[in-house]
């Protein structure tokens, strides 16, 4: 099926931010720092999907897929259960991957090449799945935690170890949960060690270029489904509206330590994220309204400093990030939701995946 392609233009001001929406302000430069490219401007470059994007990442080919979650509450008729599409910079083509796809949301491609999915909840897998992008075969890596169904895995990363990180919370769906939202880790043998049990709700989440950090992303909206397993209250109080954003340190085993707030606004609240191989840390933030939208993309540097603001075309949902690879890896992508849309632009950085 030919996809529909729209393309426009937008251009990139770059504005400063209110010190009163962070955490901490140390560090925060008052101009641009060198991470769009002269002149850039975000281009809307394909509408192929239905609803909710998300999910942006590129394969070691340099194609692009991405999510398109279907929730039951917004599609009541011809609902696919999910897709994934596939987009090639090369042809500016999108296609059909991967359809139904369990509801789908997060994904990440990994050290062997691995297309990894997070699936989650109102008919979806609720699960974490491996997939070969060259043969295609799929299987499950995990969809329980001791006995129990997972909630609904939302976004995850992996390491230099291939070693898998991901966060499971409910944000959609009527079926029961057995376990707090949390934030999990999957060692190279299996072995599934819960590593993160305060965070009221998490979400995106990110693994530095040097594997000594790890960012979770976290939704402090009480409006979505609460989980009766907890936790009831987040550790840096982030549970009440907005969200923020919560840096650990990360062991050589996988471990977490030292957690701190890197980030709270109150305006909107941050979903997915992607990395530079400078290890600046690229976060989307929206307020989850699609009667009134608002978003926002902003860079923070190794030390956990804001440095610079990406503001994206005004009125719409700012979902998921990801870089693209090869020739292409200094593009830096975008997914919005309601109505689902591609977006980007070019950066004078270059996207981080481990090889």
């Amino acid at each position: 099926m030919k996809p529909f392609l729209h393309h426009r233009s937008y251009t990139l001001p770059l504005l400063g931010l209110g010190c009163g929406l962070l955490a901490a302000c140390a560090g925060i430069t008052s101009g641009p720092t060198g991470i769009a490219a002269p002149g850039a401007a975000w281009e809307e470059i394909s509408r192929a999907g239905r609803v909710f994007g998300e999910g942006v990442v590129a394969a070691k080919d340099g194609r692009l897929y991405m999510s398109d979650i279907m929730p039951t509450a917004a599609v009541k008729e011809n609902n696919t259960g999910g897709t994934i599409w596939r987009y090639d910079p090369a042809t500016g083509r999108a296609d059909k991957y991967m359809e139904p796809s369990g509801q789908s949301n997060g994904l990440h491609v990994d050290k062997h090449g691995d297309l990894l999915i997070t699936q989650g909840a109102d008919g979806g897998g609720r699960a974490i799945l491996r997939r070969n992008l060259t043969t295609g075969a799929t299987t499950v890596v995990v969809d329980a935690f001791q006995g129990k169904r997972l909630n609904a895995p939302n976004d995850l990363t992996s390491d230099a170890q291939g070693r898998i990180y991901f966060t499971d919370a409910r944000y959609i769906g009527t079926e029961p949960m057995e376990l707090p939202n949390a934030v999990y880790r999957v060692d190279t043998n299996g072995k599934v060690t819960r590593i993160i049990d305060d965070l009221f709700r998490p979400n995106g989440i990110e693994v530095s270029p040097d594997g000594r950090r790890l960012y979770v992303a976290v939704s402090g909206s009480t409006t979505l489904p609460i989980n009766p397993n907890g936790p009831a209250k987040d550790r840096f109080g982030i549970e009440g509206g907005g969200g923020g954003l919560v840096g650990y340190d990360l062991g050589a085993d996988g471990s977490v330590s030292n957690g701190r707030l890197l980030l709270r606004r109150m305006d909107v609240s941050p979903d997915g994220m992607t990395m530079d191989t400078d290890g600046n840390l690229y976060v989307a933030l929206h307020n989850g309204n699609p009667k009134d939208p608002k978003g926002d993309i902003v860079v923070l540097n190794s030390a956990g400093e804001m440095i610079e603001r990406l503001a994206p075309p005004p009125g719409i949902l700012t979902i998921q990030l990801g870089f693209g690879r090869g020739t292409d890896a200094g593009t830096l992508y975008m997914m919005r939701a309601l109505p689902w849309a591609l977006y980007r632009i070019k950066t004078v950085r270059r996207g981080h995946y481990f090889e």
